[in-house]
This record gives C-alpha cells, sequence and structure tokens, in this order.
C-alpha cells in the first residue's frame, strides 16, 4: 500500500513495478550491447576472410610461379643431360677411332719392322702402344669421371627439385597458419 504525497497528491509507484521496468531497461540495453558487438565481430570476420582470400590468392600465384620455375629447370636439365650425352657419345667414338687408328699404325709398323731389326723394333713399338693405350685409358678415366660428375649433379639438381616440390605447400600452409594465428 503507497501513501499518497501531501504536497502532490500522487502515490509512489510500487517497488513491483520499479522493479519490472528496470528489468526491462536492464534487457534492452543488454540487447542493444550484444547487437553491437554481433556487428563488431561481422566486420572483423569479414575483414579477415577478406585477407585470408588476398592470401590464398597471392599464394595460389606463387605457386604457379614456381611450378613455371620447376618447369624451366626441368627442360634446363633435360638439355643439360642431352648435350652431356652427346658429348659422352663423342668422346666414346673418338676413342674407338683413336683405338682403331692406334691398332692400324701398329699393325701396319709392326709388319714393317718384322723383317728388319725385329728386337729393337718390337721393344720401340711396344714401349709407343704403351705410351698409346696410357694415353687412350686416361682419356677413358677422364671420360668416366667426366660421367660420374654428371651423375652426381643431376642427382644432387633432382634431390633439389624434389625438395622444392615438397617444401612449397609446406611453407605455404605454415605461413598461412602463422598469419591467421598473428591476425588473431
Amino acid at each position: 500500500m503507497s501513501l499518497p504525497r501531501i504536497d502532490t497528491g500522487e502515490t509512489a509507484t510500487p517497488l513491483e513495478v520499479l522493479k519490472a521496468q528496470t528489468d526491462q531497461a536492464m534487457e534492452q540495453a543488454g540487447n542493444a550491447a550484444l547487437r553491437e558487438a554481433l556487428a563488431i565481430s561481422n566486420d572483423k570476420c569479414n575483414g579477415l576472410i577478406d585477407k585470408q582470400n588476398s592470401l590464398i590468392k597471392d599464394l595460389t600465384t606463387k605457386v604457379r610461379v614456381l611450378e613455371s620455375e620447376n618447369d624451366y629447370n626441368v627442360n634446363r636439365l633435360s638439355e643439360s643431360v642431352s648435350s652431356a650425352v652427346k658429348e659422352i657419345r663423342k668422346l666414346q667414338a673418338e676413342t674407338r677411332s683413336l683405338n682403331n687408328r692406334v691398332a692400324t699404325e701398329t699393325s701396319q709398323a709392326i709388319k714393317r719392322t718384322t723383317t728388319t731389326l725385329e728386337n729393337e723394333l718390337r721393344k720401340t713399338i711396344t714401349v709407343q702402344s704403351q705410351e698409346v693405350f696410357a694415353e687412350v685409358k686416361k682419356e677413358l678415366d677422364e671420360s668416366k669421371k667426366l660421367l660420374e660428375t654428371t651423375r652426381e649433379e643431376l642427382k644432387v639438381e633432382r634431390g633439389f627439385r624434389k625438395f622444392l616440390f615438397w617444401a612449397t605447400p609446406i611453407i605455404l600452409l605454415a605461413q598461412t597458419v602463422a598469419l591467421i594465428v598473428s591476425l588473431l
């Protein structure tokens, strides 16, 4: 029961009514704050999505560039291998030609000298043949070394290409995760 005011004659509002009005005002203020927070959160999420999309676009461009560079390196490597194979075949042909020439010259020299001073000429021919064969063997060893170094270079280059091929997506993923974590 409310008592009337003496000067105005109004009666006081009951506490239940004031409490209901206060609860309603609090609920409206909470809803407004929640709406504002949701709007801010929505704007930030949209900004993050835009950044992520631009990063994905940049990373896609980088992957395409890496793929084209990889294709270029593959073509260059194929050309290097082809030229190395041609060089080795050329060296083998020259070695065969030299061996045939040496054999021909040696046999001709032996035929000419068998009639005169057989022992001395045989010794001389043997020494010359050994020198020629040593030179041929030296050239063959150099060709083998060249072939081995070429093979090793090809193995290293192939390993480097494989490493880049598999490391690129991993690095890009790590970069994306780091960017997302830094943005949060």
